[in-house]
């Protein structure tokens, strides 16, 4: 039996995962089931016999400390399926849902769920002076072109701006 797929877009930001595992979760309840993400585009699988808990994780830089196979197997063993990974970086989890259990989480201490808000954070620190270094290349380059793209960097580095601080806020929160 083939299952059917579908497909929905969203666009998900880095400093809100939580609400994209309520998606993805509230998606599971209505039978679809995820399987992939390209940018925007997220693919289901249809399945209304079952439903799943999802949860997502911040892990980059294999083979520093173990491998991907060993992070997956890691997960395995407290009972979570790998789906997916995007970026390289955000790995999607899910395990069966259990009725009365709503709250499966990966990180269950708040040291642990602040380290993955650090990561995150560190990550748009890193895509905000990447791109600061681009925007003067571009400006001082002049033109059109190049002052067109300033207004484009001028949204951007909002955005990132706006995902540092609400993960700093978090951070704090949890760290009291």
């Amino acid at each position: 039996m083939t299952t059917a797929k579908e497909k929905r877009y969203r666009l998900s930001l880095s400093w809100e995962h939580e609400k994209e595992e309520e998606w993805l979760n509230a998606r599971s309840a209505e039978g679809l089931h995820f399987k992939k993400l390209s940018l925007v585009k997220y693919t289901f699988d249809r399945d209304p016999s079952v439903r799943y808990t999802y949860r997502l994780d911040y892990q980059g830089g294999f083979g520093k400390t173990m491998s991907k196979e060993e992070y997956i197997e890691l997960y395995r063993d407290a009972g979570w399926e790998y789906v997916s990974s995007y970026g390289a970086m955000w790995h999607y989890f899910r395990r069966p849902y259990e009725e009365g259990e709503e709250a499966q989480l990966l990180y269950t201490d708040s040291e642990s769920l602040a380290g993955l808000y650090k990561r995150v954070q560190a990550m748009i620190a890193v895509m905000f002076f990447m791109n600061l270094f681009f925007m003067v290349f571009n400006t001082i380059r002049g033109g059109v072109l190049g002052y067109s793209l300033l207004v484009l960097y001028v949204f951007l580095f909002a955005v990132l701006g706006t995902g540092y601080f609400r993960l700093g806020k978090k951070i704090k929160r949890i760290s009291k």
